[in-house]
Order: C-alpha cells, then structure tokens, then sequence
C-alpha cells in the first residue's frame, strides 16, 4: 500500500519530471518493457499541459498539431521525460492520415495508486 503523503509525493515528482511526448504510427504493441514507440514520427512535443486532478491522478493535456505530422496516421502517443524515458504508452485507432490544418487535442489520465 502506497500511503496517501507516498501518492502525493509520486504524483508531484511525475507531474515536475514528465513533461514531453511523441506521437507514432505503430500502436499494436502492449509490451511493458517497451522503452520508445514503435513507429515515432515527427518532433517531441514539448510545452504539454500537466496538472494534479486529486490527490493520487494527474492529467496530461497535449495537442497535436498536423503540420508536424502531414501524411500520417497517428495510432499512438507516449509520454517521457527529459532522458526520453517513457511513464506511460496509449494505442488507439487511427487518426488520420493528418493535413496541415489538422489539429488534435489528447488528454491521458494517470493513477497514482
């Protein structure tokens, strides 16, 4: 059992810590070793919203913009730090293929349980 300071402790560190993520093509993986997307594609992005949502969840905001993407069928989106190390990995169906007007707003919840 992770005590209530514990959980809050953690989702402050994740909060200050995980602050960039990329988007890929791939998305038919769930290995939990994983350590990149399967198929990233474009820039990091930077500049994500990361906000506490309780006491133990934090929601990360990120848009995506098509211009960086034009072409392409976005079927996965992870989030890192700034050592490219990734806290969390979603797969979902696709989106796409992008335009340069195209823009996408993802929002990921995590637990801290």
């Amino acid at each position: 059992m992770i005590t209530k300071d514990g959980r809050t402790d953690m989702r402050d560190h994740i909060i200050n810590t995980y602050t960039k993520a990329k988007v890929g093509t791939g998305g038919d993986s769930t290995n939990p070793n994983a350590s990149d997307l399967d198929s990233p594609v474009g820039a990091e992005i930077t500049g994500i919203t990361v906000q506490s949502s309780g006491e133990s969840s934090i929601d990360f905001k990120i848009t995506v913009n098509g211009t960086g993407y034009v072409g392409h069928t976005i079927k996965e989106i992870g989030i890192f730090n700034s050592s490219n190390n990734m806290l969390v990995r979603v797969n979902y169906d696709g989106i796409g293929p992008l335009t340069s007007s195209d823009q996408i707003e993802f929002v990921i919840t995590v637990e801290v349980d």
